[in-house]
């Protein structure tokens, strides 16, 4: 406690430095600009380029009297580029000699923009963070730490999402949610969402859009919002990066490569991923206390687990554009998972009258997890009004899961030798149609169709041998082919309608869901069908020229996934066993919001209210046997869970190089069990990021994280409060080619015991956790290729077009 009290000062002063830092400025770069009638203009967007370099410097905002002040730059050739709605841009090149003192330039004046803007997006002149109706934006690429940064760790930063320091993502508080790539779902982010992000460079990413109350448009799943990531595509000539990262903590390397490259109409991206992570000690202690009479008084599974991990991933994406108005891609995704557990442990048994018995428990778990995507996208905009756009797209994912887990348990009486192999295909092929269609000039229709048709079987096996020199012998209650088939068929409709400030979002999706399973051996089969209307409703109110207002309504669906079906039990320990339930059903959860944003420069500010409400959630729950000492978990779904939170989302740049970032969340939860109402449990969870970072030139920058994170209580289970800190030193060098991250994370603690405790009336189990904290993180990336403007000569051609045409807003 007294270490973790000594961060608070260290982080305080942290934050105190860059002012302190800032306070010992150089000369400055300063001006006036105004419109064409020498009238004052604020909030001018201001940039400084380095000539011929299309990444801007630094960036500042006119104030009410038209001045605006940067930091006056080395000596060379610039660019100041004057940007704000309404008016064309205007830029200038300025030459900067080596005199010293303060730099004035001459007033800038600003021409009206005349006629229909030009279909022209430039997409590095951003603000930081961006609101539309429906979503906020994060610019990645202007912000320059993400150069040497990961996905992981730009989320940390993004409003509406928290990061704990595992890397265990929450959006508005929730962790059920769907990342996006490029507007698409992909397999690499569906399967290991954490490991995918911890390794997709953040130089790779153009921006993050994150969708609190989904449209009718998305599917019915990820009850807690979207993430769409937006990858830069769009360059004239060729770009690229390779980057490397290594922490101490779990032995982790990745590798990572991109490329980009355009000529005429061609474009292709290319995105390669590998790493490792070799085996690091965790030490693990689970107590199992009985509340009433049984087998026994206590029993304490003790010892180390070591896991490792080897995984792969990777995109490409070809896209063509067939003239102005028609465009065809085509894509694929790749990617391999591969794990291995080795734990060697203790069980002892504590008895009312007996002595203790003290047996060996090994185990050794390996399974490997191989996939790939193909997809195929066209897009049709319309000669007539090009905000109107049709498209249609195909998605074919195929995946593989095959694991083998050994155990052995060194009994008093008689030894146990268990054998459990199982190998799983997922296959799934997926076809969408959307058709936006404008309706006078503050109207907008969309509507649409999806099929998805999900294939998947699992053939799995259990083997068992009481003495080390027999054969093992097939165990049929636990061995059986399970083929399971699931289609589900989409419709929705949706008109979104802008009056003066205000914009109405009304929709409807219909989505049936048909499940077959059969279990071949046991000739069992498992049979539903249902049908959910899925309503969203959506008010914003620009309440002023900063300021925006959002009401909302959204009933959201989450179907139980593949491995929470499998009745496959899990019994590696005979008294700690787990399994799927095959008559599993969906969850559905009816939510209300109000959301106000501030967006004013540099500066973004949330705050949203949820009110949530679902009566038949999927929870894990614990059956305890007192008669045989057996603890039996699974799914059902047995919840009715009442909660209400509020979210607070804020950054800014206190200066032109310094930015301080803050996104957190508190939760009350109600949990009662629907066959129980007199279990129940309530609790408050907590997730809170705070971020700074100072930038002392264009080489040097300093960057520090404070993390605090505790998930609310379920009908059994209470979770532990924990923290993470770190800070980050990054440097450039080569032209600022190269870019050098070193950082030190959890440095006041080298170890720490998560305590996860799970209790009814009829048992009391404790989990203790303890890893390694403390650690060390080296990130190497290297920036290559001739890198010109992004510019699309029409808007439609990109996925994230798709969600931000000004015109015709998707609300998506």
């Amino acid at each position: 406690m007294r270490k973790f009290l000594l961060l608070y000062p260290l982080l305080a002063l942290l934050f105190v430095l860059p002012g302190y830092a800032f306070s010992q400025t150089k000369s400055q770069l300063s001006g006036t600009v105004s419109d064409s009638s020498s009238k004052a203009l604020d909030l001018v967007t201001v940039r400084l380029f380095k000539k011929n370099n299309a990444a801007p410097l630094q960036v500042a905002l006119s104030k009410d009297n038209g001045r605006f002040q940067l930091n006056k730059p080395d000596t060379g050739n610039y660019i100041l580029s004057f940007t704000h709605t309404g008016f064309d841009e205007k830029r200038i090149t300025i030459i900067v000699d080596s005199r010293a003192g303060d730099m004035h330039i001459d007033p800038v004046q600003l021409s009206r923009a005349s006629g229909v803007l030009k279909e022209v997006v430039v997409t590095s002149q951003r603000p930081l963070v961006e609101q539309s109706d429906d979503k906020i934006v994060f610019n990645a690429e202007d912000d320059p730490a993400t150069k040497t940064e990961t996905a992981i760790d730009i989320l940390r930063r993004t409003p509406f999402v928290t990061v704990d320091g595992e890397d265990n993502i929450k959006v508005n508080g929730k962790s059920n949610f769907k990342v996006l790539l490029n507007g698409r779902e992909t397999s690499m982010f569906a399967r290991n969402v954490k490991e995918a992000l911890r390794g997709f460079p953040g130089a790779l990413i153009s921006k993050i859009e994150v969708i609190t109350t989904p449209s009718a448009k998305y599917d019915g799943e990820g009850i807690g919002g979207l993430i769409n990531i937006i990858t830069k595509k769009k360059v004239i000539g060729y770009n690229g990066t390779l980057s490397s990262f290594h922490r101490t903590s779990d032995k982790l390397s990745n590798y990572a490569v991109n490329g980009n490259a355009k000529l005429g109409k061609f474009g292709l991206s290319v995105f390669l991923n590998a790493g490792y992570s070799d085996p690091v000690a965790q030490y693990n202690i689970n107590t199992t206390v009985p509340a009433m009479q049984s087998v026994y008084t206590r029993r304490t599974l003790e010892g180390n687990q070591f896991t490792s991990a080897n995984w792969s991933f990777g995109n490409a994406e070809l896209s063509w554009d067939l003239d102005t108005l028609n465009t065809i891609s085509v894509y694929t995704n790749i990617d391999s998972w591969s794990n291995k557990t080795v734990s060697n442990q203790t069980i002892t048994t504590d008895f009312a009258s007996d002595p203790s018995s003290v047996s060996l428990y090994n185990l050794n778990n390996k399974s490997n997890n191989p996939g790939v995507n193909v997809g195929s996208d066209y897009i049709k905009h319309f000669k007539k009004n090009k905000t109107r756009e049709f498209s249609i797209r195909f998605l074919g994912e195929f995946g593989k899961n095959d694991s083998r887990l050994n155990s052995f348990q060194d009994n008093p009486g008689t030894d146990r030798y268990l054998i459990n192999d199982s190998y799983a295909k997922n296959d799934q092929y997926t076809i969408q149609a959307d058709n936006s269609i404008p309706i006078k000039k503050n109207g907008t229709f969309e509507g649409g169709a999806k099929a998805i048709l999900r294939r998947a079987s699992s053939d799995f096996q259990s083997l068992a041998k009481y003495d080390g020199t027999e054969n093992y012998k097939v165990n049929p209650a636990n061995t059986d082919f399970f083929k399971y088939r699931q289609n589900v068929i989409s419709l929705y409709s949706m008109y979104t309608l802008r009056i003066k400030k205000s914009t109405f979002r009304v929709g409807v999706r219909a989505e049936y869901t048909d499940v077959n399973g059969d279990f071949i051996t046991s000739h069992t089969l498992v049979k539903s069908g249902y049908t959910m209307l899925l309503p969203n409703i959506q008010w914003t109110n620009r309440v002023s020229k900063v300021s925006t207002l959002v009401f909302g309504y959204t009933k959201r669906l989450q179907r139980p996934y593949i491995w929470d079906l499998n009745p496959f039990v899990n019994n590696n320990d005979s008294l700690n066993i787990s399994y799927g339930n095959p008559d599993l059903g969906p969850q559905t959860t009816h939510a209300l919001n109000a959301q106000l944003r501030f967006v004013k420069g540099n500066t973004f500010a949330g705050i949203n209210l949820e009110g949530s409400y679902s009566g038949n959630k999927i929870l894990q729950y614990s059956f305890f046997d007192p008669q045989t000492g057996i603890t039996r978990t699974t799914s059902l779904n047995i919840g009715r869970e009442i909660q209400s939170s509020l979210n607070l989302n804020f950054n800014t740049k206190i200066t032109q190089k310094w930015s301080v970032f803050a996104n957190g969340s508190v939760r009350y939860a109600r949990v009662t069990n629907n066959s129980n109402s007199a279990q129940s449990n309530a609790g408050f969870g907590c997730y809170f990021n705070l971020s700074t970072s100072y930038k002392f030139n264009n080489k040097f920058s300093i960057s520090s994280y404070l993390g605090l994170w505790k998930d609310p209580q379920t009908i059994q289970t209470t979770y532990p409060f924990s923290t993470w800190h770190n800070v980050a030193l990054n440097y450039k060098v080569f032209k600022n080619k190269i870019n050098i991250s070193l950082r030190t994370v959890n440095y006041f603690e080298k170890t720490h015991d998560y305590k996860t405790v799970t209790k009814d009336q009829n048992f009391y189990s404790t989990n203790i956790t303890r890893q390694i904290r403390r650690g060390a993180v080296l990130v190497l990336t290297w920036n290559f290729g001739k890198l010109t403007e992004n510019v699309s000569k029409k808007k439609g051609v990109n996925n994230d077009d798709i969600l931000t045409k000004p015109a015709a807003p998707s609300g998506n």
